[in-house]
C-alpha cells in the first residue's frame, strides 16, 4: 500500500547550500514510497536566455542533489520556466537529474520524451504518471516545430490518449498539471472542467501547481482533484527571513481495487527553510474548499476575471496593439513617451512577443474572454 508525497513549486535561485526543508518535514518526505515536486527552473550556467515575456529563472545544480538528500525521487519539469535558457539548459538539467539517480517527467529533447509517462510499481501497485503545463514559452503544442525540445501541453490530445493507455495498464493514474491564474485562491472554470475530463478518461488524481498560492480540492467521483498546491521551496531572491508561503502538500495512499485516500501535509517557509506547520499556522483548507461550492464560486470567478482583465490584460492588449507608445495607463503612457523621446528602447519585451504570451496562454485567454462576456452581458462595466 504505497504512499506518494506530492508538493508544489521548487525554485531557489540563490541557493548556497544547507537544508531546503526542516527535519520533521524531511522525515515525512523520506517516509513516503515516492516523493514528487515541481522543479520550476533549469540549472544555472548553461544555455542562453530565450526570447520570451516574463522573467528568466535558473537555479544552482546543487538544489537537485539536496532534493535527493532530503528524500525526493521524481522531479516534474513541465512548467513555464524550464525552457528559460533553451535546449542546452534543459539537457544539462536532465543530465544532472540522472546523475543524482532521480526521475524526471514532463519535458525532454523532443515531444516523445516530453510526453513520455513514468510507470512505477511499488508494493505490487502499478502507478502511471504524466506531467504537462499550460501554453507558455517552451510548450510543445500543435504549433511547435517538429523535433523541438520543450515541455508537454496540458490540453494536447496526446495527453488524453496517454491517460487512456495508462488506465488500461496501471492500477492508478496520476496527472500532474501546471496551469492557472497566479495569486488567486480559486481555479478558473475551464481548468475545473479540463481536470474533470481527465478524471473521466481515467485519472485517479489530478494535482495542480503554478498559481503560487494554495487552492482547494474536491472529489470527482472516486478521483481526487487538487487545484493548486502552491509554493513549496520558492526563493527567487536572497534568503528569506520570517514566515511566508503557507501552503500544503498531499500524501496519497494507494491500495489496489480500492479508491485512493489522502491527507494534507501543511507547511510554510521559515527563514528560508520549509517547515511543517503547527495547528495554529496551517492554512484554512476548509475555507478554500468552500470557495469551490456553487454560488460563492460563480461570484468569485466573475470578480477574478474582471479584476484580471482590468488590472493586467487590458493594459497588455493596448500596449501590444498600438503603434503609439502606451501601456494602457496615463502614467505609463507618459513614461513611455518620455523614453521614446530620449531614444530609449520601448519596454523590455517586443510587443509581438507580449501579444503571443497574452493570447496563447489559456489562463489569460480564459480571463479576458470571460471578462468581456460579463461586460457585454451587464452593459454597465467599464471598458
Amino acid at each position: 500500500m504505497p504512499d506518494i508525497f506530492v508538493c508544489g513549486d521548487v525554485v531557489h535561485t540563490e541557493y548556497r547550500g544547507g537544508a531546503l526543508c526542516g527535519a520533521s518535514l524531511v522525515r515525512e518526505i523520506q517516509a513516503a514510497d515516492l516523493s514528487v515536486c515541481n522543479f520550476e527552473a533549469p540549472i544555472q550556467g548553461h544555455g542562453r536566455p530565450i526570447i520570451k515575456a516574463g522573467p528568466h529563472l535558473s537555479q544552482p545544480r546543487e538544489v537537485i542533489s539536496q532534493l535527493r538528500e532530503e528524500g525526493f525521487d521524481l522531479l516534474l519539469l513541465a512548467n513555464n520556466h524550464i525552457m528559460d535558457y533553451g535546449e542546452a539548459a534543459l539537457g544539462a538539467t536532465l543530465e544532472a537529474v540522472g546523475e543524482q539517480g532521480l526521475g524526471a517527467i514532463g519535458a525532454g529533447e523532443d515531444a516523445d520524451a516530453a510526453y513520455r509517462p513514468v510507470v512505477q510499481e511499488i508494493d505490487g501497485v502499478r502507478i502511471g504518471m504524466v506531467n504537462a503545463c499550460e501554453a507558455q514559452f517552451g510548450v510543445l503544442d500543435l504549433n511547435a516545430p517538429k523535433g523541438a525540445a520543450g515541455y508537454g501541453w496540458i490540453n494536447h490530445p496526446r495527453l488524453d490518449r496517454t491517460v487512456l493507455e495508462l488506465k488500461r495498464d496501471c492500477d492508478f493514474v496520476l496527472v500532474f498539471s501546471h496551469a492557472g491564474l497566479e495569486k488567486w485562491p480559486i481555479p478558473q472554470k475551464e481548468w475545473r472542467e479540463r481536470y474533470r475530463h481527465l478524471c473521466a478518461l481515467g485519472a485517479d488524481a489530478v494535482l495542480g501547481c503554478h498559481p503560487h498560492v494554495p487552492q482547494g480540492w474536491e472529489w470527482w467521483g472516486d478521483s481526487l482533484i487538487v487545484y493548486s498546491l502552491g509554493n513549496f521551496q520558492f526563493n527567487r531572491k536572497r534568503p528569506a527571513t520570517g514566515q511566508s508561503h503557507h501552503s500544503y502538500a498531499v500524501k496519497l495512499r494507494l491500495q489496489r481495487d480500492r479508491p485512493m485516500t489522502f491527507e494534507p501535509v501543511f507547511h510554510h517557509t521559515e527563514n528560508g527553510v520549509v517547515e511543517l506547520s503547527s495547528a495554529s499556522e496551517r492554512i484554512d483548507l476548509d475555507a478554500l474548499n468552500r470557495k469551490l461550492e456553487p454560488g460563492e464560486y460563480e461570484a468569485r470567478h466573475e470578480a477574478m476575471s474582471l479584476k484580471t482583465y482590468h488590472g493586467r490584460m487590458a493594459q497588455r492588449l493596448a500596449r501590444c496593439s498600438s503603434k503609439f507608445p502606451t501601456d494602457g495607463t496615463v502614467t505609463g503612457t507618459l513614461r513611455e513617451l518620455a523614453a521614446t523621446a530620449l531614444g530609449r528602447r520601448r519596454g523590455r519585451v517586443d510587443r509581438n512577443i507580449l501579444m503571443l504570451h497574452t493570447l496563447r496562454n489559456e489562463a489569460f485567454y480564459y480571463a479576458v474572454r470571460h471578462a468581456l462576456e460579463i461586460i457585454r452581458r451587464d452593459g454597465n462595466q467599464r471598458l
